[in-house]
């Protein structure tokens, strides 16, 4: 569990990454302790976006293990630390169990006990006014997670406003790759690639499909020998597992790559057919866009070497099939949708679009009828709101906020500005958070209610395979909530079963589909129409006969057999499929949608500030997640035993510089605030920039996000021993908010600070 490497390096090691496992019957285990059978349940992981396919193991009723499930195609078995702690999240012995209601001042830490009855009406009451007023652009709804339940009731509302955490993630990304292909992202196929130019991203610990991804990249490399060049600001996980990794200058990945490209055109590297046939740009054309862009001055603005950067693009273009990848330290920036398109351009120059070891097109499996609105990707949209500061810009009144699974007064960049909004009554009348513990933001709400973790609810999603072929996931709950009185009222309740210890009572943690639901049913009219379902397993039950393929097959049954689903027939993609058959139009590398919006149609450099504008005593900060950070594991002790205090990364000849040793503490500021942290000096880290770690620093969520001993059900929270060492510090509280103009993503890692040692 140390690393969530290790895990895909072993999982690897054990089966090929091209290797679609046919679907088993569910297996059993046995306990070490007691001998006993342990019961099987297949299901899927919800800490992270990947959605991997887990089997949860019950001695009796209680969970005791979650692995990976072996017949899942994506993940094959392997499974990260954030999945395997995902059993703390379940048992905590400080999760949110019943509703409460504020009862003292704002943030004062005051509750009583209420019915969910009382929470329903309190609620459904406020909506109904607000629409009988014609004012429901007043109710503000901020996610952290999808439900299709909440969507469908977003969109029987119709105007309520809503902060999509999710879609803000990979906002500029999505926005740089429709303006040039429609379609808001790629599947990156490394376990077939030669050559893996890796621009700012990590995927050894973090991405949006991880143990997949990863495992496939290590087997390229262990298998074929794929060569993987890394370009970051610091020595990452997979940085320091790549070939080669260059320490570039902050925010000048494009520079880089466009150098590459014009090395590519200039020594006839680039796939002219490709070109001349699949994307709206004459190579000549190109040729005299990219002439700006000399080896000599991407070298003098990145730091990197011109010969470097030469042979690599030429290895690029000739050891095929290669893909250039990006993440965060590439689209996090006020330019990240630029950045991404430079990326991209690299990968076009050598055609690798639906091509093997390249890039390829998401595939979905079909349904039935027509997407409804609320199952439908509109793709970006920069006008969206993108922090709950931003409706107070936008002159929004409010309400009622209410805020699932999701925690501004954490996680919004200067979040500091956001607790002050939060705690204002005047401006946020009613603030309702819907969480699984008491975080940041739902200690400051007047109303907390109880959800039910991603191991206790039902979901579907159609997620697009890492190996071509389609998957329908299912997440089926391992473990119950449910109090005696509830279990009487469930349609399949079977007389006999209620002596089982998982009807015992447990709290009154609900999943946000049956809120919606109920909520719907008190509203009525319209809202009540379009959600007209019994509970989320009957909308489950009615969604899987929307899939004809899946419905003659078995249905429900097989996928709470196996907790997914996919066609026994491989999609052809690796043998003729071509880009021309999957896509009619042509790749926009000129953007003509973008001039005409008095923007850059070609692919750009946009450097962060002018070279005149820089000083010696100011670093760009830069953010980053290890493999156990997630909303989930912030007060899961196995999580924060590994890795508890996250350290300022400094280069360490900078810091000699600056008189500072390691474990010296520094005061980090920039114009929004102020930090106190330890020092690590490392050599791992380009001289002009600082890293922080994302998730610690909790002043809420639970005594073991705080680094505090206490005494509770589970003995393990008594041993607690990094106290000293403290829960870390919140990077986000001294990050500005800024803004791409074009993508409208946030750019997280632009903000300048400077260090005092104390």
């Amino acid at each position: 569990m140390k690393t969530g490497i290790t895990l895909v390096a072993s999982a690897a090691a054990g089966m090929g990454a091209t290797q679609i496992p046919d679907m088993k019957k569910n297996s059993s285990a046995v306990s070490r302790t007691s001998l006993k059978t342990l019961r099987a349940i297949p299901t899927s992981c919800e800490q992270c976006p990947a959605g991997c396919g887990l089997i949860a193991y019950l001695n009796g009723e209680r969970l005791v293990q979650l692995l990976g499930n072996p017949s899942h195609p994506n993940n094959q078995g392997g499974i990260c630390a954030k999945g395997i702690a995902g059993l703390n999240l379940v048992n905590d012995p400080e999760r949110l169990l019943f509703p409460l209601k504020r009862i003292g001042p704002r943030g004062g830490g005051q509750w009583s006990k209420i019915t969910w009855d009382e929470a329903y009406s309190i609620l459904s009451r406020r909506i109904e006014q607000m629409m009988s007023k014609g004012n429901l652009n007043e109710f503000i709804i901020d996610k952290g997670r999808e439900d299709p339940l909440l969507e469908r009731f977003i969109t029987a509302l119709g105007t309520a406003p809503v902060l999509d955490r999710l879609s803000l993630k990979n906002l500029n990304r999505d926005t740089a790759f429709v303006s040039m292909i429609e379609s808001p992202y790629l599947i990156e196929d490394v376990g077939k690639s030669r050559t893996i130019l890796n621009f700012g991203a990590n995927p050894y610990a973090n991405h949006d499909y991880f143990i997949g991804f990863a495992r496939r990249l290590v087997h390229s490399r262990v298998e074929k020998g794929a060569r993987l060049i890394t370009f970051d600001v610091r020595m990452s996980e997979t940085a320091a597992k790549s070939d080669a990794w260059y320490p570039l200058k902050a925010g000048t990945d494009a520079i880089v790559a466009l150098s590459m490209a014009r090395v590519i055109v200039e020594k006839g590297l680039a796939d002219q057919e490709f070109m001349k046939k699949n994307t709206n740009s004459p190579l000549p054309v190109l040729k005299d866009h990219l002439s700006q862009y000399t080896l000599q001055k991407a070298a003098m603005v990145s730091g990197l070497r011109a010969e470097d950067i030469e042979r690599l693009a030429v290895e690029f273009a000739t050891q095929k099939p290669s893909v250039a990848l990006f993440g965060g330290g590439v689209t996090d920036h006020i330019h990240g949708s630029q950045n991404a398109r430079c990326i991209a351009l690299l990968n076009w120059l050598i055609g690798n679009l639906e091509q093997e070891g390249g890039l390829f097109f998401p595939r979905f499996i079909e349904k039935s009828q027509p997407r409804a609105p609320w199952q439908k990707s509109s793709g970006p949209k920069p006008d969206q709101i993108k922090a709950t500061l931003d409706l107070q810009k936008l002159g929004n009144r409010i309400d009622t906020y209410f805020a699932y699974l999701s925690n501004p007064a954490y996680d919004d960049l200067d979040c500091r500005s956001t607790v002050k909004l939060l705690k204002n009554e005047k401006k946020v009348p009613f603030l309702v958070a819907m969480d699984t513990h008491l975080t940041e933001t739902a200690f400051l709400a007047d109303m907390v209610l109880p959800a039910a973790t991603y191991l206790e609810s039902w979901g579907l999603k159609s997620a697009p395979s890492l190996e071509g072929v389609p998957i329908l996931n299912l997440r089926q709950p391992v473990v119950s909530l449910l109090s005696t009185a509830e279990v009487l009222r469930l349609p399949g309740f079977e007389v006999g079963k209620l002596i089982e210890p998982v009807f015992r009572p447990k709290g009154e943690a609900k999943e946000i589909g049956n809120l919606c639901l109920e909520l719907a049913r008190r509203i009525g009219d319209r809202v009540s129409k379009s959600l007209p379902f019994k509970d989320t397993q009957d909308y489950i039950a009615q969604e899987v006969l929307t899939f004809p393929a899946l419905k003659s097959q078995g249905g429900l049954k097989i996928l709470k057999r196996e907790g997914m689903w996919f066609s026994p027939q491989k999609d052809s993609r690796h043998s003729a499929a071509k880009y021309s058959s999957r896509r009619k139009n042509k790749v926009k590398i000129y953007a003509e949608a973008w001039r005409q919006k008095g923007l850059s149609p070609w692919p750009e450099y946009h450097p962060l500030r002018k070279p005149e504008e820089e000083t010696e005593d100011e670093f760009i900060l830069t953010t980053f997640k290890s493999s156990l950070s997630s909303k989930g594991t912030s007060n899961s002790k196995w999580a924060r035993e590994i890795l508890h205090e996250n350290r300022l990364w400094m280069n360490r000849e900078i810091a000699k510089e600056l008189g500072i040793q390691n474990g010296d503490k520094v005061q980090v500021s920039s114009s929004v605030g102020t930090l106190i942290i330890r020092v690590l000096t490392t050599s791992r880290i380009h001289p002009k920039s600082l890293a922080i770690a994302e998730g610690f620093g909790h002043n809420a969520i639970g005594k073991i996000a705080k680094a505090e001993r206490f005494s509770s059900s589970d003995q393990d929270t008594r041993l607690l021993w990094w106290e000293k060492e403290g829960p870390g510090v919140n990077p986000n509280e001294i990050i500005e908010r800024k803004t791409d103009s074009i993508g409208g993503g946030l750019g997280s890692k632009d903000t300048l600070v400077r260090v005092k040692k104390l």
